[in-house]
């Protein structure tokens, strides 16, 4: 990543040793493969029946389990009806 260097006292080209290391620590490259999900996890998430076992096996079980328990959580959230009712009012002023 490129940045201008606004210092007054250092000349064009000159670059404080602090800059040089962190443009040096951010421009490394990552595989996308070290990222990639196991499939038997999607099939899981996706809803199929698939062994537990093995989706504990392949790991991210418990990180994906407490996102689908937040999700059914939000999901059976419902706004109080004063804030609901300042909203429709507040879009019916807009509209």
């Amino acid at each position: 990543m490129m940045r201008d260097n606004l210092d007054p006292h250092l000349t064009p080209g000159d670059e404080p040793a602090a800059r040089r290391d962190e443009a040096e620590a951010t421009d490394r490259e990552v595989p996308l493969d070290a990222r990639r999900t196991p499939s038997i996890i999607h099939a899981w998430l996706d809803g199929e029946r698939v062994d537990e076992e093995a989706v504990r096996a392949a790991g991210g079980f418990e990180l994906w389990s407490r996102v689908m328990a937040e999700t059914e959580r939000r999901r059976r959230m419902r706004t109080p009806t004063p804030i609901a009712g300042a909203i429709m009012e507040a879009v019916r002023k807009e509209g």
